[in-house]
């Protein structure tokens, strides 16, 4: 087995910090132009729209991955965060193991629902259509699918096998039912240990759901800038929007969103689905040798 070698700048790097953090910098920067559009002819607008002076390069690099990294972490904790709560974990809902439901918390009641609240208002244009599409019209069959019984079984059995033999724990029933338990952090170590074929395609499908999550929190900012606008609550541009024009755009920005969080949720069960099937097939080679 050859270790693998991790460049410095791994493709989660851009894809999950760099891409997200330069798109949303940039989107910025037209904005603020369109707010002020004096602004178009500033020196220092057009500087950094045209990156035709390499000491442009430098600080924007390092400044998208900082905002890249803030992006990541706060879509980690909302975006991230209600697709657990609302689905569970993909290892456990791959192999059948049922939700409990998003409002399903424990002592202090209050408090976690009234924090699981305020992050469903946030992500709004997530879970709006998550309910009127993904409960309503069966979409979240597309992403949150379990695996057939037959595979799930097999899965179920191999991950048992896996932690009476490697982790030396003679009856893993004694510890309560699997839904409880992190089974899924030994598994996917065993892998990364054991089948370095998988190995790359796991850090590709982690890189592509940290990036979609993270375009999805850009597009609920977008979201709200647009709704505060059209509401006249907090007028963002200079020019007026019509009512049913602006009802367009945050219906077409909504479905974008959503959209986005859809792939972040497939690849997030891509990852988890690689993981387990990884670990389970070079198990049972390894105790065929």
């Amino acid at each position: 087995y050859m270790p693998t070698k991790q460049n410095p700048f791994s493709l989660f790097d851009f894809l999950g910090y760099f891409i997200p953090g330069a798109f949303l910098l940039y989107t910025l920067l037209f904005l603020f132009a369109y707010i002020q559009p004096s602004l178009l002819h500033s020196d220092a607008i057009v500087k950094y729209l045209s990156f035709e002076k390499p000491d442009i390069y430098i600080p924007f690099v390092i400044l998208s991955y900082i905002v890249g990294h803030l992006l990541s972490f706060i879509s980690s904790i909302t975006i991230e965060q209600y697709s657990i709560w609302q689905f569970g974990y993909p290892s456990k809902f791959l192999l059948g193991f049922p939700s409990r439901g998003y409002f399903s918390v424990e002592e202090p009641k209050c408090f976690h629902h009234f924090i699981r609240f305020i992050i469903a208002l946030i992500i709004l244009p997530i879970t709006m259509h998550d309910l009127v599409l993904g409960k309503l019209f069966r979409m979240r069959e597309f992403y949150t699918k379990s695996l057939d019984t037959l595979l799930a079984d097999v899965i179920k059995r191999k991950i048992k096998a896996i932690a009476i033999s490697c982790a030396k724990v003679s009856d893993p029933q004694v510890y309560d039912m699997a839904i409880e338990h992190d089974f899924f952090r030994y598994v996917y170590h065993y892998a990364l240990e054991n089948a370095p074929n998988h190995q790359d395609k796991m850090q590709n499908y982690v890189a592509l759901y940290g990036f979609l999550r993270t375009i999805a929190l850009i597009f609920v900012c977008f979201f709200w800038i647009i709704f505060l606008h059209v509401s006249k609550l907090m007028p963002v541009f200079n020019k007026d929007v019509s009512m049913g024009g602006g009802i367009i755009v945050l219906f077409i920005i909504s479905v974008l969103t959503y959209t986005f969080f859809m792939g972040f949720v497939k690849f997030y069960r891509r990852y988890s689905l690689e993981a387990l099937m990884a670990a389970s097939v070079v198990y049972q080679e390894t105790q065929s040798e």
